[in-house]
Order: C-alpha cells, then structure tokens, then sequence
C-alpha cells in the first residue's frame, strides 16, 4: 500500500472518531480571569440574578447577543502531511464582515436577528441594497459592521420593542453601548422593562448566547470547512 494511501486512511479514521466523540480542533485562548475565579463569579451572578429577578417569569426573561460573521468561515488550521511543511505560498483575507445579533427568550421563543452591514448611515447600501435583503429580519449599517450606540438603539426600538409586551428583564453582556444611560432609559420607559448586565469579562461562563448557540455553531462552520 502506498504512503499516502496508509496517511488518507489514518486521517479519514480520525475525522469519524472526533465527529462520533465530540471533538473539535480549538485554538488555546488566554482569559483575564482563571477558570476558578470565572465559576465563582458565575454562580454568584446567577444566585444574584435569581434573587432579583424571581418574579419574571420565562416568558418575560430575554438574552441579547451579537458575535460577528464572515461571508467565508475558513478554518484556523489546515490538514498536512506529517512531516511535511504547513506553509502557503498565499492566502485570501476576509473581504466581507457582519454582526448578527441574536435574542432568546427563556420560554424558547427566537426573536427575528438584527445583521449589521458595512456600510454608510443613509448610503447606497442601506437605500438600495438593504430593501432588497430577505424580508423576516432586520438589517442597520455602520462604518465596521460593529454594535455602536446607535445601533443599539436601533435594536431596542425595533427588534425588542416589536416584542416585548410586559414588563420584562433583558439580559446583556457589559458591552459600554448595553450599559449606558441613554440605553437603560430606553429599556426602562419605552419598553418598560429592566436591564441586567453580565458581570464584566464573563461571557465565556455566563452569556447564554455565546456559551451555548454563537461558539458552537462557529466552531461547526469551520469543522465544516477543515472536514
């Protein structure tokens, strides 16, 4: 049998004993807090919010997030021959960006998601092209494709808004445009609501968006490409 015919099956072996037992390649990341110090601060928060927050039911809890998007989703990695050299003669940045941001209700029901484009306040894309985006969502532009405060509150008076229709608890991560006054206002007096924040660099133990729908599903779009 010939060398790389032995490495093909080795490799093809591996893939199906990593998707049949969960496991994913991930890059090692750094946190400002140890593990220890992030389990604590999780289940203080979470005793805290339960606390404050016991007389909103499911239907009235909501969690807010936002992770970007690109167009493309290549993977960290590449597969090489052992032994053999993992350089490439070129490679191909992202050319296009977006955020989406997502919002669940406790009870189970998804709000439509807001994608933020690159682009100009009252400029070409959002007088042209946004209109012709599918309908069923909402779209807002901004210089990066980032959340800025007037997104934001975009988002508030449109997307939640819409929705909310009692007194309600939203909860966000410590991001300054989630937290600031002008947005506490608005939560308070137009959607007649409370914001909870998440305590600050806690969103890798405490944000349930990220923990358990935005992380998983990137990681599986690169799966998707290295596979």
């Amino acid at each position: 049998m010939k060398s790389g015919s032995v490495y093909n099956s080795i490799l093809q072996l591996l893939r199906r004993f990593c998707q049949r037992h969960g496991f994913s390649r991930q890059r090692p990341g750094k946190s400002k807090k140890s593990q220890g110090d992030l389990v604590e601060i999780r289940d203080e928060f979470a005793l805290d919010f339960h606390r404050s927050y016991s007389a909103y039911g499911k239907v009235c809890t909501y969690n807010v997030d936002e992770t970007g998007f690109y167009y493309d989703m290549p993977s960290y990695y590449i597969w090489a021959v052992r032994g053999g050299s993992s350089k490439i003669s070129c490679g191909q940045k992202h050319s296009m960006r977006m955020t989406a941001v997502l919002t669940a209700g406790a009870h189970g029901t998804k709000l439509y998601i807001m994608f933020i484009m690159k682009g100009q306040s009252g400029g070409r894309i959002e007088s042209s092209e946004i209109p012709t985006f599918p309908a069923g969502h909402y779209y807002a532009v901004q210089d990066k494709a980032w959340m800025d405060a007037r997104v934001w509150k975009q988002f508030l008076r449109s997307v939640l808004h819409h929705d909310i229709e009692e007194c309600s608890v939203v909860l966000v991560d410590n991001f300054e445009s989630h937290v600031s006054e002008e947005s506490i206002k608005i939560v308070n007096e137009e959607l007649g609501s409370h914001l909870c924040a998440l305590p600050p660099n806690t969103t890798s133990v405490c944000q349930p968006l990220d923990v358990g729908v935005m992380a998983p599903f990137k990681r599986h779009l690169r799966e998707l490409w290295l596979f």
